[in-house]
């Protein structure tokens, strides 16, 4: 029988200058069980797997060609020792030594837990539109919540969109049962293999769990070009899972824009005391709320009609 408990995948790709920091709060760790860490990566040239090492991780390879992100984290839970295995991204920091242990906790309370996923803060130096955006996002709660449809048949017949608030879950920080992964592996998918486990254990009749005590730092200042991107992604993943399309003609682009820039502005307002808001907030949040919706107007297009040529689809999902 293995004496880790848990283990902790961290997929990486150069882990830059964070990384050693990661790796000495997971090492530091407050958990009354062994776990261990491991490494999968895809080709580091900046000194990331040299230092995984020093730190005791187990190091796993994968060619830049074969990675996705659903393939990586299966190739680390078939290497991982414990019967729960955490995720973590490269860039994300545990805010304190309790992050393993909150989601454990989950688990051992009750069996129908498939995972668990935690909460995650934006960094001290974040910008305000970054800060009022992350605002919004359901990894943001402080409060505890757990996802369960009451069984196979009552999830098929909810609407679409309870469907996909009910499947949410995130492994930029989060933990699985291994039994459930034996059963549900991640898609091997270059985008949203957590979303879709996640809809695949819920309507398998199992739990999600989100763990506001279980929190990382992670934030990004990101342009508008993957923005575009980002939400184009989103777009075809929502319309795969669940038939939905929230932006799908000119107009409701159009209204879409004016209505996500009116609650930018006013999140932006209401947080000026927390981080100050400028005029060039107020132009950032303009041109995210452009950009998003052109994403996912693009994503609806792509759709049924499939007016979206192969060539721009290809460009439109580098590098996310």
């Amino acid at each position: 029988m293995s004496a880790q408990k848990a283990s902790v995948v961290i997929p990486t790709l150069n882990g830059g200058t964070g990384f050693d920091e990661l790796l000495g709060r997971l090492a530091a760790q407050d958990a009354p069980f062994g776990y261990e860490i491991l490494v999968v990566d895809s080709g580091s040239t900046d000194g990331t797997v040299e230092l995984a090492r020093r730190y005791g991780a187990s190091v796993y390879h994968i060619s830049p060609g074969e990675f996705d992100h659903g393939t990586a984290r299966n190739l680390g839970v078939s290497h991982a020792e414990g019967e729960y295995v955490a995720f973590i991204v490269q860039d994300a920091l545990p805010v304190d030594d309790g992050w393993l242990a909150a989601m454990v906790e989950n688990f051992e309370r009750d069996d129908t837990v498939a995972g668990v996923y935690g909460r995650q803060i934006p960094h001290p130096e974040s910008s305000p539109l970054t800060r009022a955006l992350m605002g919004d996002w359901p990894t943001s709660a402080p409060g505890r919540r757990e996802q369960f449809a009451g069984g196979p048949g009552h999830y098929r017949e909810m609407p679409p969109g309870a469907q996909r608030a009910l499947a949410t879950f995130d492994n930029v920080s989060s933990c699985v049962r291994r039994s459930v992964w034996e059963r549900f592996p991640f898609e091997g998918k270059g985008f949203g293999e957590d979303l879709r486990w996640g809809k695949t254990v819920v309507e398998a009749g199992y739990k999600l769990v989100y763990e506001p005590r279980s929190a990382v730092l992670h934030s990004h200042e990101r342009g508008a070009l993957y923005d575009v991107r980002r939400h184009y992604a989103d777009g075809l993943l929502l319309y795969d899972l669940f038939g939905l399309a929230p932006t799908p003609n000119l107009v409701r682009l159009l209204v879409n824009v004016l209505l996500s820039s009116a609650h930018l502005y006013l999140r932006l307002i209401r947080d000026k005391a927390a981080g100050g808001v400028d005029p060039r907030s107020l132009l950032l949040a303009t041109r995210y709320a452009l950009c998003s919706q052109v994403g996912a107007y693009l994503a609806a297009r792509r759709g049924p009609g499939g007016h979206v040529s192969a060539k721009l689809h290809e460009f439109l999902l580098k590098g996310i």
